[in-house]
């Protein structure tokens, strides 16, 4: 079975693991990758993207291995898709395993590739599949399609119950997609105990030991515009009451506002195993050796950095004048990131700052984060598998600075578990997490078959 161009399907006869071994279920990844980059689902915000092409393609990958799919949509084109497996015991709890099919926009006069071609080729250090959507996250949903495939034509069945959710629209919110599903459709997630989601799985190297990084909790989105007003006047006049002033003012106090380390169960236990891996003791962890430990992760570095404290970034400054008004407003846009239980304190802090240069605060956007516990039966099932498949390896628990479907779903229900569990093995030296929304985004082919061999074991065994 592969991809055309256009990513439709091609179907060969169906082959068991026992039979093929994992050629076909690692090809599978590959190619299903690749189909879902053809699809161009590019999210910029302004209602044009359109998931259901890709959403009705994944449905047939499903029907060709025996399960039925229902397709949802929260307005024409923006299709979520739900599927369930059966597992031998009903009596647990169902395992919820989700992708989204948007991905952020992308520029092909930037790339060095078109970013909806699902080109092949090597960047110098491993053959890589290129495209938008190689890293977020088309790669987990043909990873998942793979393994939910290969499962079936084995005639394996999962320990537990597997709902399979694509959504719409998360990387504009997910206002079409899971929030709005968890609004309008919240049976779609009932009985759901447990839910892998994006970012985490990846592997690095600290201290020269290989180390896979699984996202146990995340930071609460916090986006935010500014307004300021001020006296209108041609630009050759001068104005004490400058709109634009008064927004730049407020953004150059957010950068230069000093959020202190605040570490929760999640952070110490990562920072415990990281001193362990350089042979130190896991306290004191104090500012200066808080550092040192984040300095030890590499590449993870921006994201490690960011999950110990709260942060502030001025996206946008925006006046919508010409070069000779002074403008009688001036607009900014701020994108803040809570530490779990700290949501509040964040919009709080926020509006003392830009106060003092007469500028006002409106929410846009504002989540809740969360902690999954790292001892809990979820992220246990995860060490176990990928100590399974990499023997060698040390799973090191993080909390996410960045957003997820997963946080709408725990709004449902607070206790359900949720991590980040995207396998992926890349090779040393790989920037895994610069490839996150970046140019030339792409995955090495290694990294998609190990996902999907991983994937497979953990949707069988969980």
């Amino acid at each position: 079975m592969g991809a055309t161009q256009d990513g439709s399907v091609v179907s060969g006869p169906s082959r068991s693991i026992a039979a093929d071994g994992a050629a076909l279920l690692e090809r599978e990844a590959v190619d299903l990758t690749r189909g879902l980059i053809r699809f161009d689902t590019r999210n910029s915000g302004d209602g044009s993207c359109r998931e259901l092409p890709a959403a009705r393609w994944a449905a047939r990958l499903l029907e060709d291995v025996g399960i039925g799919s229902t397709i949802i949509e929260s307005e024409p084109g923006r299709a979520n898709l739900i599927a369930d497996i059966a597992g031998e015991d009903p009596s647990l709890p169902t395992l919820l395993v989700h992708g989204h099919l948007d991905t952020v926009p992308a520029d092909p006069s930037q790339w060095t590739v078109d970013p909806v071609a699902g080109e092949i080729r090597s960047d110098g250090s491993a053959d890589c599949l290129w495209g938008r959507g190689a890293v977020d996250m088309k790669n987990m949903v043909g990873m998942s399609l793979a393994a939910i495939r290969d499962i079936l034509r084995s005639g394996e069945k999962p320990r537990r119950n597997v709902r399979f959710i694509l959504f719409a629209d998360e990387e504009a919110g997910g206002f079409k997609g899971s929030e709005w599903l968890v609004a309008h459709r919240p049976e779609v997630f009932a009985g759901i105990g447990h839910v892998i989601s994006e970012t985490g799985g990846f592997s690095g190297t600290v201290a020269g030991r290989r180390v896979y990084y699984v996202q146990v909790g995340e930071k609460g989105t916090q986006w935010f515009s500014l307004s300021a007003h001020g006296r209108q006047s041609h630009g050759s006049q001068i104005n004490g009451d400058n709109a634009v002033v008064k927004v730049a003012r407020a953004a150059t106090r957010i950068a230069e506002h000093k959020w202190p380390a605040d570490l929760n169960p999640v952070t110490r236990l990562l920072f415990g195993r990281i001193a362990s891996l350089l042979g130190e003791d896991a306290s004191p962890l104090d500012g200066s050796r808080i550092a040192r430990l984040i300095e030890a992760t590499g590449f993870a570095r921006p994201w490690v950095e960011s999950s110990v404290r709260n942060t502030f970034n001025v996206t946008s400054i925006d006046a919508g004048s010409t070069v000779n008004i002074v403008p009688a407003t001036a607009t900014g846009l701020v994108d803040g990131r809570a530490l779990p239980g700290q949501e509040d304190l964040v919009y709080d802090v926020l509006r003392r700052i830009v106060a003092e240069e007469g500028v006002d605060v409106r929410p846009i956007h504002r989540s809740r984060g969360y902690l999954s516990d790292p001892d809990g039966e979820l992220f246990s099932g995860i060490e176990r598998t990928l100590h399974e498949e990499d023997p060698d390896a040390l799973v090191l628990p993080f909390l996410s600075s960045g957003g997820t479907d997963g946080k709408a779903i725990l709004r449902l229900d607070p206790s359900i578990q949720v991590c980040g569990f995207i396998p992926l093995r890349v090779p040393d030296g790989f920037d895994y997490i610069g490839k996150f929304h970046g140019i030339d985004e792409r995955v090495p082919l290694s990294a998609l078959r190990f996902g999907a061999r991983t994937l497979r074991r953990f949707i069988l065994t969980f």
